[in-house]
């Protein structure tokens, strides 16, 4: 029995040794890092390689999903863009028919309603309204598929968005039912300066005055192409013709003014001023065009 007690005792006295040892060494226990242990640091690297293969796979799928979807709305944009021109056209053509029909039972409020329509497009022209404008003419080409002026001005739309090839086209086509058509060759002249085309232009305003001699646009626009060419006596008669057939337009007065001042010609200068004058004294630029005369 004591030595029971006494094994007991010495039992009690290790548990209260080991709990001493084991409280003194928790703070080092507790700084030991499990990571550095070559066993942990696999399981985290595989970890670590697991995580990264899953992000690679799902990010290859979500941009095969966005790639998919993408395509997907690429496609149905292409189809309705072609689905809506295939609308425009039968809508045209059904507008046409109708028209047509209208013509042959009452061709004079057709022939009004063009006009009309005319009218409109050219005034949505000069408020640089150009698609209304555009729509116009092509609906009043609709109801007459030769009409001239509407060709005419689909080739000013034209110009106006700088789109040269497709104003060409037009007044190529304006050509084709009138061949000696003085605006078409007009219009044809402004848009090869406007490319640099100086011989050419030359050419298309010749054959536009040839046609029409009272235009004095074209005769203004040839001074000026003239001039560019080097050809200043053919440029001074031009303008000086503009001036003739519109003597109280002020563009035309400033133009041979500015002329008459680069090629230090102060007569003619002098003269112009005072045509400007009397033709429209309160010109801002009166002044000033008095002052670059008085330093030829």
């Amino acid at each position: 029995m004591l030595i029971d007690w006494i094994a007991l005792a010495i039992f009690g006295l290790c548990m209260v040794i080991c709990a001493v040892i084991i409280w003194r060494k928790l703070p080092t226990l507790a700084s030991i890092k499990t990571e550095a242990i070559p066993k942990h640091q696999q399981a985290a690297q595989k970890k670590a390689l697991l995580d990264k293969r899953l992000q690679d796979k799902l990010g290859s799928f979500e941009t095969a999903v966005i790639k998919v979807f993408k395509l997907i709305y690429l496609n149905l944009q292409k189809f309705f863009r072609n689905l809506l021109k295939y609308l425009k056209v039968r809508e045209s053509e059904y507008r046409r028919k109708v028209i047509t029909q209208k013509a042959i039972e009452n061709p004079d409020a057709l022939r009004a309603k063009i006009v009309t329509a005319l009218n409109e497009a050219q005034i949505n022209l000069k408020q640089n309204d150009l698609e209304k404008a555009e729509q116009i003419f092509v609906d009043v080409i609709s109801m007459d598929a030769k009409n001239i002026d509407a060709y005419l001005g689909l080739s000013d739309v034209a110009m106006s968005k700088k789109d040269y090839a497709n104003a060409k086209e037009a007044l190529n086509f304006v050509l084709k039912l009138h061949q000696d058509n003085e605006a078409a060759y007009s219009r044809l002249g402004r848009i090869a300066s406007d490319e640099g085309n100086f011989n050419e232009a030359e050419a298309d305003y010749l054959k536009s005055i040839s046609l029409n001699a009272s235009m004095a646009n074209a005769q203004f626009e040839l001074g000026s192409v003239e001039e560019k060419l080097g050809n200043y006596e053919k440029a001074e008669q031009a303008f000086s013709e503009s001036v003739k057939l519109e003597p109280a337009n002020p563009k035309y007065l400033d133009g041979l003014i500015q002329f008459a001042i680069r090629q230090k010609n102060k007569n003619l200068a002098k003269e112009t001023l005072k045509k400007l004058k009397e033709a429209n004294p309160e010109n801002e630029k009166i002044d000033e065009l008095s002052e670059n005369i008085k330093t030829i």
